[in-house]
């Protein structure tokens, strides 16, 4: 069984890679902490979102009778992009690299990736039971 045609399977492994990818950056940003003029990189956030829509096809509600109430879910997307402020904090050399932040991100992006992988191994626990070859362990 090829677990890449399952849809689910395929979005955790982009999500996985698209963390490793930004674990490199990352430590080159911090391993450059002393360089001077060095600006530091980052990877476009993964919009899990938009990769959930391109792999799984759209369930719509329908009415099945003209008297059902539309919904009152609204229009607006909750999980509007947030643009990130720019760090003043600047090394006299020109350097823009903040260890801070950059082990911020480090630590977000292990939570994200530890996530992907856990959400592997719950689905692949469910797939053994469905399999009958035993979930636990």
């Amino acid at each position: 069984m090829d677990l890449q045609s399952l849809k689910l399977f395929k979005a955790a492994t982009t999500k996985m890679d698209w963390a490793a990818q930004r674990q490199k950056v990352l430590s080159q940003n911090i391993s450059n902490a002393d360089t001077p003029d060095y600006k530091p990189k980052d990877l476009k956030k993964l919009d899990f979102r938009n990769v959930l829509r391109d792999e799984i096809a759209p369930v719509h509600v329908a009415r099945t009778n003209p008297n059902h109430l539309k919904g009152t879910i609204p229009e607006q997307d909750p999980f509007r992009s947030r643009t990130l402020m720019k760090s003043f904090e600047e090394s006299p050399d020109g350097n823009e690299v903040v260890l801070e932040e950059q082990m911020q991100k480090v630590g977000d992006t292990r939570s994200e990736y530890n996530t992907a992988v856990q959400l592997m191994q719950s689905n692949m626990k469910m797939l053994k039971m469905a399999l009958g070859k035993g979930g636990g362990g």
